[in-house]
């Protein structure tokens, strides 16, 4: 007897029930961050690509590049984010007054897009 095929709608559930156990993986990693070296590790250890979770790390490389806003990142990611960049500021890690601009535009991107 064969297997029943899965429906694309079986698959999508599969794929967000993948996705949200990567993401819970995920955050207790992002919440440890404390120098940007302990962040470069963790996205070279990054899933590979098309896998379940890949855009966490994908979202957090982007930021570690650029400290810009990744457009995929969701609230809590760019919460956690300002919090990475608040202990690298504390810790002397970025030159003065380089964390107020970055911090700024993560707290509007906050402000702008609260649920993404």
């Amino acid at each position: 007897m064969t297997k029943p095929r899965r429906t694309k709608a079986d698959r999508e559930l599969e794929w967000m029930e993948a996705d949200q156990r990567a993401w819970e993986a995920f955050l207790p990693k992002l919440t440890a961050l404390q120098t940007y070296v302990d962040a470069k590790v963790l996205v070279a250890n990054a899933p590979p690509p098309d896998s379940p979770g890949r855009r966490y790390y994908s979202n957090l490389g982007y930021f570690l590049g650029y400290f810009g806003v990744p457009a995929g990142a969701n609230s809590t990611e760019r919460s956690l984010y300002i919090q990475f960049i608040q202990r690298l500021d504390e810790a002397g890690a970025l030159k003065p007054g380089a964390a107020a601009e970055v911090l700024d535009a993560l707290r509007k991107s906050i402000a702008e897009r609260p649920y993404v």
